[in-house]
């Protein structure tokens, strides 16, 4: 009994209950705390309900919660200034902020703190960059005795100092042959050396671009700078020292505005998020005249405890029930999915595809159970399927960084390599030699045939498991016409089984039924489905029963059955695939060991070399190739029968952690 009941609730979405909640102002804020501390309430947006004439006060929240954001926002630019991160959610429930002006009048305070010691930093950074690059300008002037301010430009004599490849200067000085200029030569340094030009200042530009050309390269002091180029360097120097210094203080001071602020940062964060949640929250209520209406769904387990939560706060607060049979229609309940870690990849994959609806199966426990066997079935080997075992527990650790957003599929990957390994067993395969173990079964290319007709067996199984599925759904939406007629009900079921039977028969010469009977059950079961629409709309009361006419409806049942038909051919053929699949990847392992036996017929380094890569490129390359063909046999063939999908997600209120 206990594993019926487990099994129901892995198979179907919890039950859900619709809750209407009133209650007066003054329990605005312990309401709605209490609906996001108990993490099972979903909200419906139902502030389109609004009988008040003055709406003051829904002004005043949408402020609020504008200023919150704002408030927010500028919290976590403080703290990415100051390298500190919000962390997770605290253990104990962070108190609303009431004043939010005066916690963005702290945050300015330290944000303006913040910008003055950052501007001084750069400031000082730009002058040791700017001192140090002037450095290494004057270090070959250093031995030069001579004082800059004797030197420096006047109103009437121009001067450039620098240093001139010495094989440069007569063809220097001959670019002067016309116009007035002293050229010293003041020491030389290697292959290079420091001149002194002297000329009228109305020659200036011309200087310029003479010294250019000659690959003069010009040390231009600024007037600040007095003395000798050794007490130049000193006085830079001293410049660099000091800004270093301060530069470091700095820093400390920083380090020690951090620890000092990080906590009440911190604090502050989780309070601002808090109240940004609770007052958006409360934008998302409905205004009666006096009081507020809440609705949303619960979990009809939580249903009682949830009830009693609100009457602790006041027995004043009026909730009222809705019974899941007394929705209407259009009301469609959230789809509540709890499964475990281990089942959280393969849910991940279903939801991909659609949310489940609330009335039908969840699909997550099929394919717990059918994804890695057909996996298993087409990428069949021992090594192969142990090595990708592995790799799925170092990705469900998240000890890859990178890869910690995918660790949910590790569990997948898992199974499925040890569902390869399983084939690998029966087929006799280890890393592709075919020798080392003997195959429970048989080799895939030995028994191609052999391994079509069993992958055709067992998409017809997957096949009919769908469409009994489909049955069961129509059930639980009491769809009782579709259930019955419908090419995905019982009549399309029976059809499908005839005409296996009659093919089997044809082909094995053994007989299941009387051909008579089954080509019996063949006709009733296409009558049915030709009259499925006709039925349908008869017991749904509609009229006209032929819509279009019947002429119309013939035909468009006729094409119908002929779509179905074709399905059934073609959804059974594309499970042939996977012993296509099984016989390919045993093609492609020889294909390595064959060229392995090229590369080093003495099976050394280069052939272990080559069996090692190939290995590789089968379990990357050929893996992502049967994941994809395994998804699309679940998504395509066998999904499409019974799911319809279309859900709404259970999203309950929390207050969520942040993201590190």
């Amino acid at each position: 009994m206990k594993n019926r009941q487990r099994l129901a609730i892995t198979l179907e979405p919890e039950k859900m209950s619709r809750v209407e909640i009133e209650f007066a102002e003054k329990y605005l804020n312990a309401v709605t705390q209490a609906l996001v501390r108990s993490g099972r309430f979903q909200l419906e947006d139902s502030s389109s309900l609004n009988l008040r004439k003055n709406r003051t006060f829904d002004d005043q929240m949408i402020e609020l919660a504008s200023k919150y954001s704002r408030l927010e926002a500028d919290l976590l630019a403080v703290m990415k200034q100051l390298g500190i991160k919000p962390g997770n959610t605290p253990m104990k429930e962070p108190e609303i902020i009431n004043n939010p002006d005066q916690v963005l009048a702290e945050m300015t305070e330290i944000h303006d703190e913040l910008d003055k010691m950052d501007l001084r930093m750069e400031e000082i950074r730009t002058t040791i960059e700017n001192g140090k690059r002037f450095l290494g300008i004057v270090e070959p002037f250093k031995s030069l005795d001579v004082d800059f301010a004797k030197i420096r430009n006047r109103h009437y004599i121009y001067s450039i100092l620098g240093i001139i490849p010495t094989d440069k200067i007569e063809r220097f000085k001959l670019s002067f042959e016309r116009i007035p200029f002293v050229l010293l030569e003041l020491s030389q340094e290697g292959p290079n050396t420091i001149v002194l030009l002297l000329g009228l200042r109305a020659n200036q530009d011309f200087f310029i671009r003479t010294a250019r050309n000659a690959y003069l390269n010009t040390l231009n002091v600024p007037d600040e700078y007095h003395g000798t180029p050794a007490q130049i360097l000193a006085q830079t120097q001293a410049e660099i020292d000091r800004g270093t210094q301060e530069l470091e203080k700095l820093k400390l001071d920083f380090e020690s505005l951090r620890k000092k602020q990080a906590d009440m940062l911190k604090e502050r964060y989780w309070q601002v998020r808090m109240s940004r949640t609770i007052t958006e929250i409360t934008n998302r209520y409905g205004r009666l005249t006096h009081d507020f209406l809440v609705v949303g769904w619960v979990p009809r387990s939580s249903l009682q405890k949830f009830q009693k939560m609100l009457s602790d706060i006041s027995p004043d607060i009026v909730i009222d029930v809705t019974a899941e049979d007394e929705l209407t229609g259009s009301v469609k309940p959230p789809v509540a999915l709890h499964h475990s870690r281990s089942m959280a990849g393969f849910q991940k994959l279903v939801t991909t595809y659609s949310t489940p609806n609330y009335q039908e199966i969840d699909p997550t426990l099929l394919l717990l159970i059918t994804f890695p066997i057909l996996f298993g079935a087409m990428f069949g080997d021992v090594g192969q399927g142990l090595f990708l075992a592995l790799a799925g527990l170092l990705l469900s650790s998240g000890s890859i960084k990178k890869l910690r957003g995918m660790s949910k599929l590790g569990p997948v990957v898992i199974l499925c390599g040890l569902s390869s390994t399983i084939f690998g067993f029966l087929y006799g395969s280890v890393f592709g030699f075919e020798e080392l173990i003997k195959p429970v079964w048989n080799h895939p290319i030995e028994n191609i045939m052999g391994i079509i007709i069993l992958t055709f067996a067992g998409g017809a199984l997957l096949l009919s498991l769908a469409n009994i599925l489909a049955l069961v759904n129509d059930a639980r939406r009491k769809s009782w016409g579709h259930m019955v007629f419908s090419g995905k009900g019982l009549a399309g079921l029976l059809l499908y089984w005839s005409l296996l039977a009659l093919l089997v028969s044809a082909l094995t010469k053994r007989v299941f039924l009387p051909q008579g009977v089954l080509v019996g059950i063949a006709v009733i079961a296409v009558v049915m489905m030709m009259s499925a629409g006709f039925v349908e709309r008869l017991l749904e009361h509609k009229k006209p029963l032929f819509e279009g006419g019947f002429l119309v409806y013939f035909i468009q049942s006729f094409f119908e059955l002929f779509e179905t038909l074709i399905g059934f051919l073609s959804n059974s053929l594309s499970y042939v695939r996977v012993g296509a699949f099984a016989v390919a990847h045993a093609g492609l392992s020889q294909v390595i060991m064959i060229l392995a036996e090229m590369v080093s017929p003495l099976k050394g380094i280069g052939y272990w070399v080559v069996i090692v890569l190939g290995n590789l490129f089968i379990i990357g390359f050929e893996g992502m190739i049967v994941s994809i063909q395994t998804l699309r046999l679940e998504y395509y063939e066998f999904f499409s029968k019974f799911f319809s999908g279309g859900g709404i997600s259970y999203k309950p209120l929390r207050f969520l952690s942040s993201t590190k």
